[in-house]
């Protein structure tokens, strides 16, 4: 090619370089299409936690150089997307909603990150992963007690009606436990316990079998009832308290006789004060702490065969066990009309062997059960059962609760349910 033709391309082609070099230094009015941008549905990627090295916001926060390394940003910084690629390193600009973590007054937010990486505060006495509840605890059901003086004290028992017409019942959601076993026509009945706690209307209150002193004896109760046979009355091995009228008890009109006789469990508390029974409180009841039952043992449906007349159904619903009676939920009903299903955290399954137990002279027999010996346990906490053997020397003991290879079975505090369960009847989960 001749010179002249080779100079002119080469003048040529310097000035198109020169002319591209200067529209690429215009900056554009409008996002490119290329550029990064955080979504709210994204994360971008982070090669290490505390790096601060993504990008945040619709601000376009500077990615961090050094680890630990922080962005400021001034103007809208994008809160959704800040949030979620915050979350991520815990360095970026705009790390939570409402326009980043710390706002200083002036429309800027600051990041969580620091110019150097900041050691792990090691956790002291008060952090509440090592705090361990030191104050007093109930012997009953295991759970927290506001003051000492409401360990200190008698535990007050009162036998609970479970006759349809009887339902629904009311006080049970106070009591720190409750015993439940059959009486006459296959109904069951409830003993209701009141250590730490108290409640106004507890009823309908019904009266005294052979069986229930037996169980309120070795926790040095007092037990309040509606009367009974003689001859059960006069072999109680506890004091009793009776119907003696307000402020004790009372009748509830809207219901009939004798379904309608309702206690003051306080009240209750003053008269054996009165009368100088033992105040000293029960003995602790069972072991309490994390449950010994096996992961695989799901236990979250409990169908408890009581007798022909009597099916119950208790279901873990993630927190509680709540109770069903033949197929309905059963329910609670407090003074006020409001209503509520009965619920437990432990359920206590006491094997027993029934008997008749007949007066030697005017009366009428009635079920009993015995409650000595050993027989088979279940206990059912957290959606899940475990299997042992109880065993009770006395009547003035109370039953220890051991696992399959004799170890002492544990369960978690909370409201607890004990059945003394016929060990002829169907128990399935």
């Amino acid at each position: 090619m001749p010179r002249k033709n080779l100079l002119l391309v080469a003048v040529w082609l310097v000035l198109s370089v020169a002319c591209g070099s200067a529209d690429d230094a215009v900056p554009s009015t409008t996002p490119s299409d290329t550029s990064t941008q955080v979504s709210e549905d994204t994360v971008a990627p982070t090669s290490d936690p505390g790096s601060g090295s993504e990008p945040a916001g619709e601000a376009g926060t500077e990615a961090g150089t050094e680890a630990g390394t922080a962005a400021t940003t001034t103007g809208e910084v994008g809160q959704d997307a800040g949030t979620t690629s915050g979350a991520t390193t815990g360095t970026t600009a705009g790390a939570a909603t409402d326009g980043g973590t710390e706002p200083d007054g002036t429309g800027a937010t600051t990041t969580a990150g620091t110019s150097e990486p900041t050691d792990t505060p090691e956790p002291d006495d008060t952090s509440p992963s090592t705090t361990v509840y030191s104050g007093p605890v109930s012997p009953v059901s295991g759970l927290p007690v506001a003051s000492s003086s409401l360990v200190d004290r008698k535990l007050i028992a009162v036998k609970v009606d479970n006759h349809w017409n009887s339902r629904p019942q009311s006080g049970l959601e106070h009591a720190d436990a409750v015993f439940e076993l059959v009486v006459e026509a296959g109904i069951t009945r409830f003993i209701a316990l009141f250590h730490h706690s108290d409640s106004p209307w507890v009823g309908p209150v019904r009266s005294l079998r052979p069986t229930d002193s037996t169980l309120i004896k070795p926790l040095n109760g007092a037990l309040t009832i509606s009367g009974g046979q003689s001859w059960i009355v006069g072999k109680s091995l506890v004091p009793l308290i009776g119907d003696m009228g307000p402020p004790l008890t009372d009748r509830w009109n809207e219901r009939k006789a004798p379904h309608n006789l309702y206690a003051n469990t306080a009240e209750a508390r003053r008269i054996a004060e009165d009368r100088g029974l033992d105040q000293n409180p029960p003995p602790t009841l069972f072991n309490r702490g994390p449950s010994t039952a096996s992961p695989m043992d799901v236990a979250t449906y409990i169908f408890l065969d009581w007798t022909d007349t009597t099916d119950v159904v208790w279901h873990w619903d993630g927190s509680q066990y709540l109770r069903s009676v033949e197929g309905v939920s059963h329910q609670l009903i407090a003074q006020d009309g409001t209503t509520t299903q009965i619920a437990a955290d432990v359920l206590v399954v006491l094997m027993a062997e029934r008997y008749t137990a007949c007066p030697s002279g005017d009366g009428s027999c009635v079920p009993a059960w015995h409650t000595t010996g050993e027989n088979r346990a279940v206990v059912f906490a957290e959606g899940l059962a475990q299997e042992g053997r109880w065993s009770r020397p006395d009547v003035g003991d109370w039953f220890t609760l051991t696992g399959p290879r004799g170890e002492a079975m544990t369960m978690p505090a909370g409201r607890t349910w004990i059945m003394i369960y016929p060990e002829t009847a169907g128990l399935v989960w």
